[in-house]
């Protein structure tokens, strides 16, 4: 029996961008809420693993925790599909800490890990697709805007030239900021932007 996988209150177009992403999506998703998020980032994981897709989740601790208890709710066998490779997970602050030194990006230290890691998930599941969930930038937007639109540069070169789907996340605080607030900049580095409250 396939796992069911739940539709978080989305309806198309956006359903369709998260759980068939094309490759060579960057994906935008804005959040307030954590669980909205984790709706999100269940959909785009869980429909990839249905589809036989390398998923490859850069997250922090409580978001890894939240996403892969929602798949094995869904009926996933998590540490299964960990072993066979086809679901690899990273410490997004632990992962970041590698190429960014002093507040500076290290351009050939993300290409070399970043790269090896999802040529790595590619070749362990022996998937053709790759579909990756990334938080580095949240960790990094508020404090170093300059830093984070580098890095959604670099992610943009590594997407184009590897062939992979990627989702990032930026949370906004509830009680301030507004989609109309977030950098343009970071809105242009992405093709597809997720509403911050999609329709039901």
């Amino acid at each position: 029996m396939r796992p069911a996988i739940l539709a978080p209150g989305l309806q198309p177009p956006w359903s369709g961008f998260l759980s068939d992403p094309l490759p060579g999506d960057h994906l935008l998703q804005l959040y307030r809420d954590d669980g909205r998020l984790v709706d999100v980032v269940s959909l785009f994981a869980g429909a990839g693993l249905l589809e036989g897709d390398a998923v490859v989740l850069v997250a922090t601790p409580p978001h890894v925790d939240a996403v892969t208890r929602r798949l094995a709710a869904a009926g996933f066998d998590v540490d299964a599909v960990r072993r066979w490779g086809q679901l690899w997970v990273f410490d997004a602050a632990t992962l970041l800490s590698r190429f960014l030194r002093n507040g500076l990006l290290d351009a050939e230290a993300f290409d070399a890990i970043v790269g090896r890691t999802l040529d790595e998930a590619r070749a362990a599941a022996r998937r053709r697709r790759v579909r990756v969930f990334g938080e580095m930038v949240d960790l990094l937007w508020k404090q170093n805007l300059e830093a984070t639109r580098q890095l959604e540069e670099l992610w943009n070169k590594t997407v184009e030239a590897r062939s992979v789907s990627l989702l990032c996340s930026y949370h906004l605080e509830p009680e301030a900021g507004s989609p109309e607030s977030f950098p343009l900049s970071l809105h242009q580095a992405h093709s597809r932007h997720i509403p911050l409250e999609a329709p039901a």
